[in-house]
């Protein structure tokens, strides 16, 4: 049975676009990847503390992201481990939601597991790190508009992250056998 389509509206289409653009590109357009890490990193903390409407949120979470991606454009070794900690962050715990009971530890300690575990990663192997991390984070993004349950949304993310992963992994070897 084929999952329902997400609704077309703005709010719902511009996760997608930009987890493709980041699930393709994340590497090469890194000022992209801290922003949208961004974007929705807001866009996933503020309901939990704050009950306004969605689009307000959105437009917050759009300049928190614009921000960031500008930060990341001129401050990139600063940006590189927020972005990290930020993606780290986000992945782990969307993974710790879909698998662990809500109860099993306190809200915050995903986040900073995952963030310490990404800004170590981009640290020492940023290449590599920031092509994993944007595929990860681009798969979990756009699979979060459609509404499947844990399993297949999981089979679905490791797809498209590996996908993510091969075509950024070839773009990467193109670019250093021109280099050569």
């Amino acid at each position: 049975m084929m999952p329902a389509m997400p609704s077309l509206d703005f709010i719902t289409l511009f996760p997608i676009l930009l987890g493709g653009l980041l699930l393709f590109f994340g590497r090469k357009i890194f000022w992209l990847f801290v922003g949208a890490v961004v974007f929705f990193a807001v866009m996933d903390a503020v309901p939990r503390f704050v009950h306004h409407h969605e689009s307000l949120i959105f437009y917050v979470a759009v300049g928190a992201g614009l921000v960031a991606a500008v930060a990341g454009y001129f401050l990139q070794k600063i940006a590189v481990r927020l972005a990290g900690f930020v993606a780290g962050a986000f992945v782990f715990n969307t993974m710790w939601e879909q698998f662990a009971p809500r109860e099993s530890l306190p809200w915050w300690l995903p986040f900073v597991v995952g963030g310490i575990l990404g800004a170590l990663l981009l640290s020492f192997l940023l290449d590599w790190a920031l092509i994993v991390l944007s595929s990860l984070t681009g798969a979990f993004l756009i699979t979060q508009q459609f509404p499947w349950e844990a399993t297949p949304r999981l089979v679905v993310v490791a797809l498209l992250s590996l996908t993510g992963i091969l075509v950024q992994g070839k773009m990467k070897k193109g670019k250093n056998k021109a280099d050569r």
